[in-house]
């Protein structure tokens, strides 16, 4: 039996035993804390991997530098610096609602036959092109014989013959393709008055629309502009030049074609040369650097297709997209494209002169004032490219602030190019540090009218008049004219708006007149000859209106106007303007859809014809010929004038 001090020493050590292994299970609890502790700053502190993607791999490829460019500006940074700042986020989503950032974006288609060939006959311009001798495409063209209409899907050819024209041949040009390739075999479609897909068969997996045209001199050759898109991703895979020989107007056929990356921009003919330009998009689902056809725009026939040379393709240090402006000088001759490049980071309208392209591409340009302000203002890089030599030669460029409307905004004088911006700045001040105001953030948006000239040898700014419209108004029209510019202003909201004639001869002079505030605003404006000048947009009650103008010794003044409550198109191509007898056609509808003829006698415009239309008002388009009206849209109608 133990004593008591033996008992006692037991109950001492097994006290100091059970002390010890409470020491050493908290110390093992403190362990694991302080682990978890490591662990969880590591998972909430540790940062994102800020850094894109490792192209070094392919640093031998001639495209290299491009590719670098193109990886930095399609990889997506993380949202969150680490896991704790995602935690954070989303529980304070939990109290309120954040509003995202909008993502930064530029203010960016028979009879028995006596006479079934063509050969004979020879091409008459029917399309009001913005430069003499550089031809726009359409969706018609004629020769002295016969008139080509794109209508829907189908090429159709009328004979010009007065009261007894009629419709000699149609083919379809454009519709659905196999997965085998392009077939223009019958294929079940259905189309809409504008020629646009509107249902698809199972089992077609591409599709074509037809957009405009062009006609040989000789007027034996049509060249279709066609887009092909995959109808399950909806990516534009392709513009094609298709080459029809219409020589014998009772078997048109296909006989070539020119494939070009991206869905179609523009094009123009001259001295039997085609320019096309396309606008290429990098599909990053697709991307790989490994495979050139992913990222690279392709050129070709439809055997086969080649990358652009990276000599050829241009590119600005920042990306502020990935989209191509591709350019494609056809020689006429052969159907083998002569030359091509491109510009990344491009999208934009293009004007075409005598003997240069003009590329433009919209973006943003940021900056911080000293008081925190953010300023963003619309700015428009314009390309130049010589095209009159056997190549494509970049010229240069120029940075002008704002944005420009269509081709119709830029024209190139006596070596001046002459430009109409619509300027756009953007201030958001900061309030989150104040007790005074509730609202984070103030924006303030200033948008005005600026015209530039530019010197094309230097490609610089040589004299400019900024902001001469009232504050808040944008360019709703431009049209230049020789030494004469008119540009018409509006802030569509108030309706009541000016136009403004520039006297241009003297670029270190510019003066201009102007209208005063009139109602309404012109989506289009055009010499009308004698020195008038034709609009055609809205009165102030969002009706149709048509005036003309006339520069008096001080001002602009309206003669007359012709208005009516219908629809109408406001397509430039879709006009029949004659100078010479002071016409305007257009097609219209209210209660009943008809074409009608204007004539300006000198005090009025007055109806001298019309008759009822079928088609969309889009489409309509007509031609003079021996004093006899054609119109054509479903069908055609002609009526004798004189």
């Amino acid at each position: 039996m133990k004593t008591y001090d033996e008992r006692l020493q037991g109950v001492e050590e097994k006290i100091v035993k059970q002390k010890k292994q409470r020491a050493r299970r908290r110390w093992l609890a403190v362990s694991a804390a302080g682990m978890a502790v490591i662990v969880l700053a590591l998972v909430l502190f540790l940062p994102y991997d800020q850094s894109p993607p490792d192209v070094s791999g392919y640093s031998a490829s001639p495209y290299y530098s491009l590719i670098q460019r193109i990886n930095a500006a399609i990889y997506e940074k993380p949202q969150y610096k680490n896991n704790l700042d995602m935690i954070m986020d989303q529980i304070s989503h939990g109290f309120k609602n954040s509003g995202m950032a909008p993502e930064d974006q530029a203010p960016e288609g028979g009879s028995p036959i006596e006479d079934q060939s063509s050969g004979d006959g020879y091409y008459v311009e029917v399309t009001d092109n913005q430069v003499a001798g550089v031809i726009e495409g359409d969706i018609f063209k004629r020769t002295d014989s016969y008139v080509f209409q794109l209508w829907g899907q189908d090429l159709r050819v009328y004979s010009i013959k007065q009261e007894s024209s009629e419709l000699i041949s149609s083919v379809t040009v454009a519709g659905f393709e196999t997965e085998e390739g392009y077939s223009t075999d019958d294929v079940p479609y259905e189309t809409s008055s504008d020629g646009a897909v509107i249902s698809k068969e199972e089992g077609q997996r591409y599709c074509s629309s037809v957009l405009e045209m062009f006609l040989s001199q000789d007027g034996d050759t049509i060249y279709l502009m066609t887009e092909r898109w995959d109808r399950v991703t909806g990516a534009h895979a392709w513009t094609s030049v298709d080459v029809w020989d219409v020589s014998d107007v009772a078997n048109i056929r296909l006989i070539d074609q020119i494939q070009i990356s991206g869905s179609f921009i523009s094009a123009r003919m001259v001295d039997e040369d085609l320019l096309v330009s396309t606008r290429y998009q990098i599909r990053t689902d697709g991307l790989d650097f490994s495979d050139e056809s992913t990222f690279l725009p392709q050129v070709g026939n439809a055997e086969q297709t080649e990358s652009i040379p990276a000599e050829d393709i241009y590119a600005p240090e920042e990306l502020s997209s990935t989209r191509y402006t591709v350019i494609c000088k056809i020689d006429g001759n052969t159907r083998q494209v002569e030359d091509s490049t491109a510009f990344l980071s491009y999208s934009n309208e293009m004007y075409v002169s005598l003997d240069t392209i003009y590329a433009s591409r919209s973006f943003w340009q940021h900056s911080e004032q000293e008081d925190g302000t953010m300023v963003s203002t619309a700015m428009t890089q314009i390309t130049a490219v010589s095209y009159s030599g056997e190549g494509l030669t970049p010229l240069g460029s120029v940075t002008l602030p704002g944005t420009v409307k269509n081709q119709y905004s830029m024209d190139e004088y006596q070596s001046i190019l002459r430009v109409v911006t619509s300027t756009t700045q953007q201030m958001v001040q900061d309030h989150s540090g104040s007790d005074m105001i509730e609202e984070p953030s103030t924006t303030l948006t200033r948008r005005n009218v600026s015209l530039f000239c530019v010197d094309i040898a230097s490609m610089e700014v040589v004299s400019s008049v900024e902001g001469f419209a009232p504050e808040g108004e944008a360019a709703e029209s431009v049209r230049f004219d020789g030494p004469m510019g008119y540009v018409c202003t509006a802030e569509v909201i108030t309706m009541t708006d000016p136009v403004y004639f520039f006297d241009l001869s003297d670029v270190h002079n510019i003066t201009y007149k102007d209208t005063g505030t009139i109602g309404g605003y012109s989506t289009s404006l055009v010499n009308f000859g004698d020195g008038l000048l034709l609009g055609i947009g809205y009165n102030e009650l969002f009706q149709m209106k048509i005036e003309i103008y006339e520069e008096a010794a001080d001002k602009v003044e309206s003669l007359c106007a012709y208005e009516r409550e219908c629809w109408f198109s406001e397509d430039y191509k879709s006009y029949f303007i004659d100078r010479e007898h002071h016409l305007i056609g257009l097609a219209m509808e209210d209660k009943d859809l008809e074409y009608v003829l204007l004539q300006f006698d000198g005090y009025t415009l007055r109806e001298i014809w019309k008759t009822p239309y079928t088609g969309g008002i889009d489409q309509a388009r007509a031609f003079m010929a021996d004093g006899w009206l054609y119109v054509l849209g479903e069908d055609i109608t002609v009526g004798q004038i004189w």
